[in-house]
């Protein structure tokens, strides 16, 4: 077994990281568009936190063995919309229990969360993609303009259509 044979091994682990995360980030940004009382939405915010523990260090796993394979191999060819909002979400999420009030509602709705999501699940694709075709660096550039692109219309589709998800009243439970 070769040296980079592990790198390669750990590339890919970090890889399946990410994918993992987006995962939790999708499963937490829609139980937070649904989310009715305080609690739900903490309960959700905290899975946040599970996000960034495998995140994070799967995205360092996957530039810094990236950056490994691309130079020993290829020579060097080689997410802050989403982050920024939640943090604002957790610190304007009241003490206690009790309903969700709508001004948190509105943020909790925020649709730039789901562009966020689709334009980073799209261009970690988009990587993947690139990952096992190796084409040129200019091909490459636009398959990742492509992949956002795509994950810029796939994440403003609700958004272009009157925003009717977001303006639909979730129930509300007094239990």
């Amino acid at each position: 077994m070769s040296a980079y044979s592990i790198v390669l091994f750990l590339h890919l682990v970090g890889t399946l990281g990410i994918f993992g995360a987006f995962a939790l980030e999708w499963a937490s940004i829609h139980k937070l568009r649904h989310a009715t009382t305080l609690a739900q939405a903490r309960d959700w915010l905290r899975l946040g936190g599970s996000i960034r523990q495998l995140g994070v260090p799967s995205m360092l796993t996957v530039l810094v063995t990236g950056i490994i394979m691309g130079a020993s191999r290829w020579g060097m060819q080689g997410g802050a919309v989403s982050g920024r909002r939640v943090r604002d979400i957790a610190r304007a999420l009241p003490h206690g229990d009790g309903l969700v009030p709508a001004e948190l509602a509105e943020k909790l709705r925020d649709p730039a969360l789901v562009v966020s999501g689709w334009v980073r699940t799209a261009l970690g694709l988009g990587i993947v993609f690139i990952m096992t075709n190796k084409p040129s660096t200019g091909v490459a550039f636009a398959e990742m303009g492509a992949a956002a692109v795509i994950g810029l219309l796939a994440g403003s589709a609700p958004w272009r259509r009157g925003r009717r998800l977001e303006l639909v009243e979730p129930e509300r439970s007094d239990a």
